[in-house]
């Protein structure tokens, strides 16, 4: 009797030990499971999870993006902006905007800080090194703001020689200008506010500006002219940023570009801006 007891509770601990063990390798199984999933979520998943996306931008560069009231730091319009909100709205997430130095974009995206740069972006080869880009959403040609009274002095590039030329500190203009404009003098500043503000003092004869750009500035400054550059050797457009990598996130941010230009959405929110951009 004793013996058949013995064999009986050997053989239920000997299946209590298959079950503990199973129990394990099921636990070690699952757990492996998440982290492969973990491992596989991509950017997009993240967002989704985090509920908000973070985009960089650089405030002074109408009608891209701007503050319209000085007091309203926080607020910004725009172009860019108008397109940031789209992108929020498709994911169903919050939209945060982080004003950021411009030359510091990149820095910031690759860090992860930011899930998109969205401030006017051209997509040069010297950029596709350290970010994707996705189709470019507005194309707008190069042009040179100048003071009224040198409108007859200043009417081309070539005008330029022995000048002193103002841009933005990394932008394709600084590539242009010097590419494209010899014997100046050139000056770069990450702030487009006090480029403007060096013109009109006169310490600058010319600031490279996309087209855009430059209508707004000489339309709030009437002392300022905006001429047209006789070629633009740099016709790439405005694109969104993206970490390498992202290409979930970027093929998204595809799509719904796709959809915006299709229904002419970029075009109302370029004549928003410009309508805004008169009111500074």
């Amino acid at each position: 009797m004793s013996n058949k007891i013995f064999r009986l509770n050997r053989t239920v601990l000997g299946a209590f030990l298959v079950l503990c063990l199973l129990g394990l390798f099921w636990q070690a199984g699952c757990g492996m499971q998440t982290q492969e999933i973990k491992k596989k979520s991509g950017k997009l998943e993240k967002i989704k999870a985090a509920g908000k996306i973070v985009v960089g931008t650089s405030s002074d560069y109408p009608p891209y993006e701007f503050h319209l009231l000085p007091e309203l730091e926080d607020e910004m319009v725009g172009i860019d902006i108008d397109i940031a909100e789209a992108i929020a709205a498709n994911l169903n997430v919050k939209l945060e905007i982080r004003d950021i130095v411009f030359s510091q974009l990149f820095d910031e995206l690759i860090a992860e800080r930011i899930d998109l740069a969205l401030a006017g972006l051209s997509p040069t080869e010297s950029r596709k090194l350290v970010a994707d880009f996705s189709i470019p959403y507005y194309q707008a040609i190069q042009n040179m703001l100048i003071r009224t009274a040198d409108k007859d002095r200043i009417k081309q590039l070539e005008d330029l020689r022995g000048k002193v030329v103002g841009t933005q500190s990394g932008s394709i203009q600084e590539d242009m200008a010097r590419k494209s404009i010899s014997g100046a003098t050139f000056f770069f500043n990450e702030s487009i506010t006090e480029l403007i503000n060096a013109l009109r003092q006169q310490k600058l004869d010319a600031v490279i500006l996309e087209k855009p750009v430059a209508d707004a500035y000489a339309f709030t400054n009437k002392d300022l002219i905006n001429m047209e550059c006789s070629t633009d050797s740099m016709p790439l457009g405005s694109a969104i940023a993206v970490k390498k990598s992202d290409n979930d996130l970027l093929e998204r941010v595809n799509q719904i570009l796709a959809d915006l230009i299709r229904e002419n959405k970029i075009i109302d929110f370029v004549q928003d801006a410009k309508v805004l951009t008169d009111k500074i």
